[in-house]
């Protein structure tokens, strides 16, 4: 059975308007500073004026269409109904200025939260992808992320090796590696020359348990 290690944390990006920023890299060395090999990783916008998105990273044109096209859907003084003759309805929620409203709706017709897969310690993205916070809002804004990732460590597959060949080694004659561990010890060497006598042994051993039979 696998064993597997989970974190949670929480980051604080600075957004500069309508737009969108690359969080990609951002993500990839909050894995590598968990050690997390594979697995799983749950990322929550904690806002709801504020998306998640999964889209192009090369052609920034892409995403200004996007924008382009959710403005236009997404009118800011208010929307009418899509029913013939039906009548213009203004927003109700308009304290915080003509964004606010947009802002959410926007926000409910995209996405706040992604569940992606995390391959050799990083997203397991497409060449061309990327992950962005889409801002809704006009102002600078303090935007928190939530990470809460479930895998398998650096850290756990290094144990599980070790664990791998003390079982092997304890499986393969163990009065041999006694007697030559022994043997070891009882040498009278230089520093240099005991360290390289250790080194000598330990290859002999390896080759040793690889060549016997069960």
């Amino acid at each position: 059975m696998t064993e597997l290690e989970q974190f949670l944390s929480e980051l604080s990006f600075k957004t500069h308007g309508e737009g969108f920023l690359d969080i990609t890299a951002h993500i990839n060395n909050w894995i590598k500073e968990h050690q997390i090999r594979k697995g799983i990783i749950v990322i929550t916008l904690k806002h709801t004026s504020c998306s998640l998105i999964i889209n192009e990273n090369a052609d920034p044109k892409v995403l200004q269409d996007l924008s382009s096209y959710l403005k236009a859907i997404v009118p800011e003084n208010g929307f009418q109904s899509i029913l013939p003759k039906g009548n213009i309805q203004t927003y109700l929620h308009s304290e915080e200025g003509i964004d606010d409203m947009p802002a959410h709706i926007k926000t409910a017709l995209t996405l706040s939260s992604l569940t992606l897969s995390i391959k050799e310690s990083r997203l397991d993205l497409g060449t061309w992808q990327a992950v962005y916070i889409w801002e809704h809002r006009y102002s600078e804004n303090i935007r928190k992320l939530n990470l809460h990732s479930i895998g398998e460590t650096t850290q756990i597959k290094i144990r599980k090796s070790n664990q791998n060949l003390n079982t092997m080694m304890a499986t393969k004659d163990p009065s041999k590696l006694n007697k030559v561990v022994k043997n070891q010890n009882n040498m009278n060497f230089s520093n240099q020359e005991n360290d390289d006598t250790k080194t000598d042994i330990l290859i002999d051993r390896i080759h040793d348990l690889t060549s016997q039979t069960e």
